[in-house]
């Protein structure tokens, strides 16, 4: 695999840096493989019980992709994009979204049978989507128009097609561009992860289910004071099941990370932005403001 990370410096640096380039045929299915294998590191950060649930990803998407170490290939059943992302400099992000196959008339199934990766590297976008259920995979586009970089039968320029902003990438990152091609065949978020429970205000502060499905956790009103403001942040907390890092948004608090406590303080450490500590009725809460 050190191979990728080879490829993918060289073939990468120029459009993080927002400079224009192209994508040569020959280096398309190792970029593809660099995507999904640094998707699936990131979601290392889940513990086995939330993948046993469909929260992280299943050992056979690890175990797959290490047996095609030699062909340098994606898994099957995988499609990517490459565009290009407008937004705070230095700004990077991992994000990985379990998605369902709806099909009408029938309920969605109990585990997601599929999955969204986003990348963003300073000026640079890559996007992709793996079905993991054998029959229920599909060819798919994006409506924001971004090249295809796999399968490909050309080389790729960029930047092309419509550019994500901070306020798109969400919808981006949960999937909401996907669409199947033929059929009425529609890809979703699977709502057990995407769509909890409404948050409700107890004992001065804010009550949140926890992804785990077990518990709730807890933050101050002041933040969601502060949302309303247009100001967010973020903040880690934990439940008896794992650590969590968090961030505000204009109509929700939505869940970034889930994992080991040492794993998420490191990744809350190294979020940019001004530190700040809270003080009320459950104590101390330290949080970080993210740029505007």
């Amino acid at each position: 695999m050190s191979n990728l990370e080879t490829v993918a410096q060289r073939v990468l640096t120029p459009l993080i840096l927002d400079e224009p380039g192209t994508i040569a045929l020959e280096d398309q299915a190792a970029i593809a493989t660099w995507v999904q294998k640094t998707a699936l590191t990131a979601m290392l950060l889940s513990s086995k019980e939330q993948r046993e649930n469909g929260y992280g990803l299943a050992p056979s998407e690890y175990r797959a992709l290490y047996e095609r170490r030699e062909l340098v290939q994606p898994l099957d059943f995988s499609q990517f994009w490459v565009g290009r992302f407008e937004g705070v400099k230095g700004f990077s992000a991992v994000r990985v979204t379990p998605l369902t196959v709806r099909i009408p008339d029938f309920p969605e199934p109990p585990l997601p049978q599929g999955y969204a990766m986003t990348i963003v590297l300073g000026a640079l976008l890559l996007h992709g989507v793996r079905f993991t259920t054998p029959g229920l995979q599909a060819d798919t586009k994006t409506e924001v128009g971004m090249p295809q970089l796999w399968p490909s039968e050309t080389s790729v320029m960029w930047p092309a097609g419509q550019t994500c902003t901070e306020k798109s990438l969400l919808a981006l990152a949960d999937g909401g561009t996907l669409r199947a091609t033929g059929g009425e065949v529609r890809l979703q978020p699977w709502s057990h992860a995407a769509h909890l429970p409404q948050s409700a205000f107890e004992n001065g502060a804010i009550k949140v289910p926890a992804l785990c499905g077990k518990h709730d956790i807890y933050y101050p009103a002041a933040l969601l004071q502060e949302a309303h403001q247009g100001r967010f942040y973020a903040f880690m907390t934990s439940c008896e099941c794992s650590a969590y890092l968090i961030h505000t948004d204009s109509d929700r608090v939505r869940f970034r990370a889930a994992g080991e406590p040492e794993g998420i303080a490191a990744m809350f450490a190294d979020l940019v932005g001004d530190e700040f500590l809270i003080e009320d009725q459950i104590g101390e809460f330290a949080c970080k403001r993210l740029p505007a």
